[in-house]
């Protein structure tokens, strides 16, 4: 399996992946609805504002995970980005895949200075890479949460996550009540 950035990868290739894992998983409305926003974020984000990574054997598409910046008020010395979307083929659940590209992410970013990394999703697949709860009180989401537990954090350098505090803003394509 090789692990490489988003930028050597068609946007639409991307998004089709996303497209086809949410509508297996979640029905093809969340497929729409995931694709759009893997597009979006993929057009209308610049450069400065979102990372990406996949996962390919023999130029077939495995797995996708997009890191976008947040902005955290009053900790204007953090670096922090968000993991969203994230998905592996259906095909191909269950094999380690989506944790290695994960893995393989976080010492990139960690090599990059980012401090910590957020995500909002499944502590059960998200933990096995490091990832813990953390309160929406401490770290106060853009949109109330649907899902409460599944707001978690990992911090990538010596700051403690108790520093990972205050009013977060995301990327454009991202800041919108749906997805949280």
């Amino acid at each position: 399996m090789q692990f490489e950035s988003i930028s050597h990868h068609a946007a639409a290739d991307i998004t089709a992946l996303f497209t086809h894992v949410f509508s297996d998983a979640d029905g093809a409305k969340a497929g729409l609805q995931i694709g759009e926003l893997t597009e979006r974020m993929l057009n209308d984000c610049t450069s400065d504002e979102l990372i990406g990574f996949v996962a390919k054997e023999h130029d077939t598409l495995f797995a996708a995970v997009l890191f976008s910046k947040l902005w955290i008020s009053n900790q204007p010395n953090l670096t922090a980005v968000i993991l969203s979307p994230m998905a592996v083929a259906s095909s191909q659940q269950g094999k380690g895949i989506g944790q290695a590209l994960i893995n393989h992410a976080l010492t990139y970013l960690k090599t990059h200075n980012v401090d910590f990394v957020v995500t909002y999703g499944d502590p059960n697949f998200y933990s096995k890479t490091g990832f813990q709860a953390v309160a929406d009180t401490q770290l106060i989401p853009p949109f109330s949460l649907s899902y409460p537990h599944g707001w978690q954090a990992v911090a990538l350098g010596d700051k403690p996550l108790s520093e990972l505090t205050g009013e977060v803003r995301c990327v454009l394509p991202l800041n919108q009540a749906c997805y949280w």
